[in-house]
């Protein structure tokens, strides 16, 4: 009898974890943009200030204008259609590409991470559900996002968790892995939550692992048990919406 008793234990637990897996990435992404109120930045101007630079995010019909706007001198970026133009007050510099590059990507990750959870429906991501996942006693969906090479751009090797709260969809932590500069790990805890003009947005605890061989997967465990290093705070400021004027027609 006990034996049963273990197989019918063992098959609930088995049944459990593959609905659990059963779920589509999309719809939790579906459900956390509709939490985020984040569908509204297409159809409004977005601005903040994060550290030393104002930031606006344009949608266009062609995508969204990025644009970066130095505080302490006169030098702006817009990121359009895949590009970077910088301008000193009216006039276009010249830029080597590779400098070129690196403007774009520091651009282009600002304002990435500002929009988030609506860039996870871009057509570059390619998304899988790995389950549930407890967190310091909560509970989360646990996604991993990488890129197609295509359109995933420069850093489509890099690849991105995401944990979002069971009960409201919230994007508590995000984590990702880098090549660049030698590579590495990076893991975020959401703070100041609020919400403007129906928009959730948050700001972020940035931390690093104590050890250089722990693994993507394992950040969420290895914060909840106090291993991984708080090494800078992501706090972007002044942030405001305001509709935005086009036609697409």
């Amino acid at each position: 009898m006990k034996y049963l008793i273990g197989l019918i234990l063992l098959c609930t637990l088995g049944c459990q974890k593959s609905k659990q897996r059963a779920i589509e990435p999309s719809v939790v992404i579906g459900k956390a943009i509709e939490f985020s109120g984040k569908s509204k930045l297409n159809e409004n101007v977005l601005k903040f200030k994060f550290r030393d630079y104002s930031y606006k995010a344009i949608p266009t019909c062609e995508g969204f204008q990025f644009e970066r706007q130095s505080i302490t001198s006169s030098t702006r970026d817009i990121v359009k259609n895949g590009e970077l133009k910088r301008f000193y007050q009216d006039s276009v510099v010249k830029l080597a590409d590779t400098t070129a590059f690196s403007y774009y990507k520091s651009v282009n990750s600002v304002h990435y991470f500002t929009q988030l959870p609506l860039r996870l429906v871009d057509d570059a991501v390619r998304s899988s559900y790995l389950g549930e996942e407890e967190i310091n006693g909560k509970a989360y969906h646990k996604l991993k996002v990488r890129f197609t090479e295509n359109d995933g751009g420069d850093d489509f090797e890099d690849a991105y968790m995401y944990w979002f709260d069971t009960s409201d969809f919230s994007m508590d932590f995000i984590a990702y892995s880098f090549l660049v500069n030698g590579g590495g790990l990076r893991f975020r805890k959401a703070i100041n939550q609020r919400t403007i003009d129906g928009v959730v947005f948050q700001d972020y605890e940035n931390y690093n692992p104590k050890e250089t061989s722990e693994e993507l997967e394992d950040l969420g465990q290895l914060w909840g048990s106090g291993d991984l290093e708080l090494i800078s705070k992501i706090e972007n400021e002044n942030v405001t919406l305001k509709p935005s004027v086009f036609n697409c027609n």
